[in-house]
């Protein structure tokens, strides 16, 4: 019997269910014109759009990176393969520390600075955004100055304050704003999977789109390579300085023996033969000195290579880029769908309250 109560009750709900559906359509065919309202509202701000819409260019270039993982990363990743763990992957690329170093100042000031040619003009970078996107005549208006603002110089260091507002400026508006990530005209990512980065320009002019995303990656790769190698470059530096230095203090003892050679030809007292001995001696040091430092330099060469990052361009934007805009039948797919919804909301909205408001009604009255 408790069975049987359930389903009766299960197959009422449905039951229920189904003819409040009917019931709030029927109701939204009595009332059409208001979801047609919403929906002619809809269809024209999305013709609205359509018709208004500046186009966009998205300059996309596509990279891998491939570092060395190290000694001692490599032993452990042999270590885990051997007991049946090596599906865990070691940290070989730095990706996260890429996409960070995309959004720092130092580079995007130094993309900013870089001169590139847009609608035959060779200028800033900066000066380009601030023409393209008007945003010199705003720097400007500000002092209730007409002219419009662009940088003479690309020396940051000597900047005054006017222009490091400006900098500033133009660094938010590549990067985006603080959790409007959408809003950059700059954006990295890389997949998981593949540990594939890319890294997009989006502006309204297209050759502003290709050439800051190109002089971006060279701005941010250069960056990240010198970063990755300063340790082993500066150990570099100072065994081949050492070397250097070794070199030509054995080059003088070396003359300096020559010379004493030419100059006693007879040795008959045994001072000179002590002179000559201390030179012999110290030539012969100074080789086993330069033999040694000739092989650190060349361990300190190896190392600096091997830690040198590889960046290897995979796809680089050309032109023709194709700007990014739905099509009218989308636009109008979407007004419909919008309109239709607020609309049979507001009808079903009402008709509830009525429910509500007579069932209170008739339970007052009794």
């Amino acid at each position: 019997m408790e069975e049987k109560e359930i389903t009766y009750q299960d197959e009422f709900s449905i039951r229920d269910l189904i003819l409040k559906v009917r019931e709030y359509i029927s109701e939204a065919l009595k009332y059409w014109y208001i979801p047609v309202f919403f929906i002619l509202l809809a269809e024209s701000y999305q013709l609205y759009q359509y018709f208004t819409y500046v186009p966009v260019y998205s300059g996309t270039i596509t990279f891998s990176v491939d570092e060395d993982e190290g000694g001692g990363s490599s032993g452990i990743s042999s270590m885990l393969g051997q007991i049946g763990l090596g599906n865990i992957r070691p940290t070989r690329y730095n990706l996260d520390k890429i996409l960070e170093l995309s959004k720092s100042r130092r580079v995007v000031q130094q993309t900013l600075f870089t001169k590139i040619v847009v609608d035959g003009k060779s200028d800033f970078l900066a000066n380009h955004l601030l023409r393209i996107y008007k945003l010199g005549k705003s720097v400007n208006k500000e002092r209730n100055n007409l002219s419009e603002f662009y940088f003479t110089r690309d020396s940051v260091s000597a900047f005054d304050r006017r222009e490091n507002e400006v900098l500033l400026m133009l660094y938010n508006y590549i990067i985006g704003p603080p959790g409007h990530p959408k809003d950059a005209l700059l954006r990295a990512d890389y997949n998981e999977d593949t540990n594939i980065m890319s890294l997009s320009a989006t502006t309204t002019d297209e050759d502003l789109s290709l050439e800051m995303s190109r002089k971006m990656f060279e701005s941010l790769s250069n960056y990240y390579v010198t970063k990755a190698i300063e340790k082993q470059a500066k150990t570099y530096k100072i065994v081949s300085a050492k070397r250097d230095s070794v070199l030509a203090v054995l080059k003088s003892v070396e003359y300096q023996l020559a010379n004493f050679k030419d100059t006693h030809r007879s040795l008959l007292m045994r001072t000179d033969q002590v002179a000559e001995l201390r030179l012999q001696r110290e030539l012969t040091a100074l080789s086993a000195m330069y033999a040694e430092v000739l092989k650190n330099t060349e361990v300190a060469d190896f190392s600096l290579r091997n830690k040198t990052p590889f960046i290897q361009v995979i796809d680089s934007p050309i032109l023709p880029i194709t700007p990014a805009q739905f099509s009218l039948i989308r636009h109008l797919l979407i007004g419909l769908i919008i309109g239709g919804v607020i609309g049979f909301a507001l009808v079903s909205g009402r008709k509830m309250f009525k429910s509500v408001m007579d069932n209170d009604t008739y339970s007052i009255s009794h």
